[in-house]
C-alpha cells in the first residue's frame, strides 16, 4: 500500500510538472494596445517551457524609441529595466507595476501577455487580437515624412482607424493643410471609409491620392504585423 501511495505521489507530480510546462520554446514579439501617447514591446524567451529572459521597449505617439537616458519620467525607464526580471521571477504577468509609471507598467504586462498567449497551446480562431495597434510607413521621397496610423480591431476586422503624418522635425501635419487638391484630412476619411470595407491593408488607390493610399496601407499592415496572433 504504501509503495502505491509513493508511486501515486510521483506521478502526481510529474503530471503537475508536465501541465506546468504550457509554453511551446521559442521567442515570441507581444504589443500593447496603442495610446495617443504611443505603444510597448515586449521580446519573450521561452526555454524548457519557463520564461529566461524578457526584453522591453516603449514608443512614442511618433513610433520612435524613446531614449530613456533623456526622457523626462524616469519612472517610465525604471519600469524599461526592472519588469523584465520580475516577469522571469514570477513566470508570468503577475508583478506590481512601477509606482509613478501605471501606464508603462500596463503597457508591458499586456504585451508580455500576448507574447505568452502566442506561446501558449491553445491560440484560438482568430487571426489578430483586438485592441488598437500603432503602425508606422516608410518615408516618403516626395517630403521626406511619413504615416502613423491607429488601427483598431475586433474580430479580425478594422473597426476603427486614426491617422498622422509626421515631417522630417518630428512635427504633425496639421490635417487641414491643403494635399492632393482638397484638405487632408478629407482624403483621410476617404482611406478610413474604404479601410473599414475592404480588406485590411490592402485598399484600392485612391484617385488623386497614390502616394498616401500607398504609405496608409504600409502602415496600416504594419500595425497588422503588431496585433497578429500567428
Amino acid at each position: 500500500m504504501r509503495r502505491f501511495v509513493v508511486v501515486f505521489v510521483l506521478f502526481l507530480a510529474l503530471t503537475v510538472a508536465v501541465s506546468a510546462s504550457i509554453y511551446e520554446d521559442g521567442t515570441y514579439v507581444g504589443w500593447s494596445d496603442a495610446s495617443p501617447n504611443g505603444t510597448h514591446y515586449a521580446k519573450v524567451f521561452i526555454e524548457n517551457g519557463e520564461i529566461t529572459a524578457v526584453i522591453l521597449r516603449e514608443f512614442t505617439d511618433k513610433h520612435v524609441e524613446k531614449d530613456f537616458s533623456t526622457y523626462p519620467w524616469p519612472e517610465a525607464g525604471e519600469a524599461a529595466r526592472t519588469l523584465g526580471g520580475r516577469f522571469v521571477e514570477k513566470q508570468g504577468t503577475d508583478v506590481d507595476i512601477v509606482t509613478g509609471a501605471t501606464g508603462s507598467s500596463n503597457g508591458y504586462i499586456q504585451a508580455v501577455e500576448r507574447a505568452l498567449f502566442k506561446a501558449g497551446p491553445d491560440k484560438g480562431e482568430n487571426t489578430y487580437f483586438n485592441g488598437t495597434f500603432l503602425g508606422r510607413s516608410e518615408v516618403s521621397s516626395y517630403g521626406q515624412y511619413y504615416k502613423v496610423v491607429w488601427v483598431t480591431l475586433q474580430d479580425d476586422q478594422i473597426v476603427d482607424y486614426s491617422a498622422q503624418r509626421v515631417l522630417p522635425d518630428h512635427t504633425i501635419q496639421d490635417p487641414s493643410v491643403e494635399a492632393y487638391g482638397w484638405p487632408l484630412d478629407l482624403v483621410r476619411e476617404s482611406y478610413k471609409k474604404a479601410a473599414l470595407e475592404s480588406e485590411p491593408g490592402f485598399v484600392d488607390t485612391i484617385s488623386g491620392a497614390t502616394g498616401l493610399t500607398s504609405q496608409s496601407n504600409r502602415a496600416v499592415r504594419d500595425a497588422l504585423d503588431k496585433a497578429r496572433i500567428d
